[in-house]
């Protein structure tokens, strides 16, 4: 009896025994081949931000013979925007400061009483220091203002005009931090620089490097407005080696008006605002872009998505922390394509880079749970290549996403993150209409800009190249048994 009761004993340790080793490999198991790599949120990526509760801005009048033109006869559209430049700030924000400054071979400080002289020919009427133009003198002056506000706590109203060397060689670099622009950022600061874009020797390709170095790369915006104006002077911008064009707008013919732009840097949406403040100010006619890395707000996502088709995947539950962003889904069988098609509703900010939307261009990134390291890479890419996006317009602003999978190609017992973006292709994005209209191109004419296709065209491609800007971002996770 003892012995029965002996090995009685013994078979319940030994069934013991197995079962907390089989609840020990199925744990292992689950930990390893259950859950995802944690969910990252990029909110910074999705939406541009709100509106500024406070702006400091600085708006920068270009003071050289070119601009006289606008101002006569007295009453044109430049002259009837100028008040504007000031009171759509005031109005537009809750808590505002703002400082004037006129430039051309330097940038001066004015008062008040000088920036209402803008609409008058004797403000143009100068010392030769505003003979020639040279637009980036203000992002010198901006860095040079900026490095001494932080080492000296200078304000505006106390600094003079400073002096920069135009060759690159002499030019003398400022820095300012990253950390210190997104500062300024979110602060918000607005820059308006109003100018007919006449670069002293056609040099473009400069003032693009410098907007590209000290704005596009440090995540601020470049916007640029359009206006046509009566005018009759004299245009000095018509080609290297060619004579000043004397030139006299038709009053009662508006395609004969010459352009004139605010070129506007800062944060996005303060640009969009001070853009429509203007526009509904009385200049409809405005022409406009802004070049940034955000097409819509926020990202289109599944969060907002309707699934529209499933096939051969079942909704399950993976990841440690749900989003609403993010499908979750089991594969149910393992060598049949698995599908999923969703619908969203598409619509882009306003004055976006124009580009060809029936071609966008998915960009993939997986990730996955398992912990063999010397497959890791090999499984990621396999599962990677095996993904194919496209995308179509369905009814009105209906954008129609789908997503196939080979499932043959994924890797078993394994749990894998999806993250797909939808871009523009890069060599889609085109210069907007009115830009090419407004072009001198070859000829000479008074009625158009020099180079302006190739300004608007290189601060696209740097934008572009810079921050790659998407309409998308999807995350799925898929988990194959």
């Amino acid at each position: 009896m003892q012995e029965k009761e002996t090995k009685w004993k013994m078979s319940l340790l030994l069934f013991s025994i197995y079962l907390c080793f089989f609840i020990f490999l199925t744990s292992c198991d689950t930990d390893k081949n259950r859950g995802i790599p944690e969910f990252q949120d990029e909110s910074a990526d999705v939406t541009p931000g709100n509106i500024s509760d406070s702006l400091v801005a600085r708006i920068y009048f270009d003071a050289t013979l070119s601009m006289q033109g606008f101002v006569v006869p007295s009453s044109t559209r430049y002259t009837q925007i100028c008040p504007y430049l000031e009171s759509v700030i005031v109005s537009g924000w809750e808590d505002e400061k703002i400082d004037f400054f006129r430039f051309g071979e330097q940038v001066e400080p004015i008062d008040r009483n000088g920036y209402l002289q803008a609409g008058h020919a004797d403000f143009y009427e100068q010392e030769n220091i505003y003979r020639e133009t040279f637009i980036q003198k203000i992002i010198d002056y901006e860095d040079q203002r900026a490095d001494d506000q932080i080492d000296t706590n200078s304000t505006p109203e106390a600094s003079t005009g400073i002096e920069v060397d135009i060759t690159p060689e002499a030019s003398t670099e400022v820095a300012v931090s990253t950390e210190e622009i997104e500062d300024r950022r979110e602060e918000g600061e607005l820059v308006v620089i109003v100018t007919d874009l006449f670069q002293d020797r056609g040099d473009i390709n400069l003032l693009v490097a410098q907007l590209k170095e000290k704005y596009i790369q440090n995540g601020l915006e470049v916007g640029l407005l359009g206006l046509r104006s009566q005018f009759d002077g004299t245009v000095y911008d018509t080609g290297i080696g060619q004579a000043p064009l004397p030139y006299q707008s038709d009053p009662n013919n508006s395609e004969t008006f010459r352009p004139f732009y605010l070129l506007v840097l800062g944060k996005h949406t303060n640009i969009a605002h001070y853009f429509d403040k203007l526009i509904t100010s009385g200049f409809s006619e405005a022409e406009t872009v802004i070049f940034s890395r955000y097409l819509v707000s926020p990202l289109l996502s599944f969060g907002d998505a309707q699934i529209e088709k499933l096939e051969n995947l079942v909704r399950d539950t993976i990841a440690k922390k749900p989003d609403s962003r993010l499908k979750e889904y089991r594969i149910r069988e393992r060598n049949e394509p698995s599908k999923i098609s969703a619908k969203m509703k598409y619509e882009l900010l306003p004055y976006v880079m124009p580009f060809d939307s029936n071609t966008f261009e998915p960009s993939a990134d997986v990730d996955h749970n398992r912990t063999d390291s010397s497959r890791r890479s090999e499984i990621s890419q396999a599962a990677q290549n095996c993904l194919e996006v496209t995308s179509t317009f369905g009814n009105g602003d209906e954008l129609i996403v789908d997503f196939e999978l080979d499932s043959r190609v994924l890797a078993r017992e394994t749990a894998y993150l999806y993250k797909v973006a939808l871009h523009p292709r890069i060599d889609t994005y085109q210069v907007p209409e009115w830009c090419s209209e407004w072009d001198m191109g070859t000829g000479r004419n008074g009625a158009k800009t020099l180079n302006l296709v190739n300004f608007v065209d290189g601060l696209t491609q740097i934008t572009v190249r810079e921050h790659q800007p998407k309409i998308a971002q999807f995350y799925f996770c898929v988990e194959k048994r």
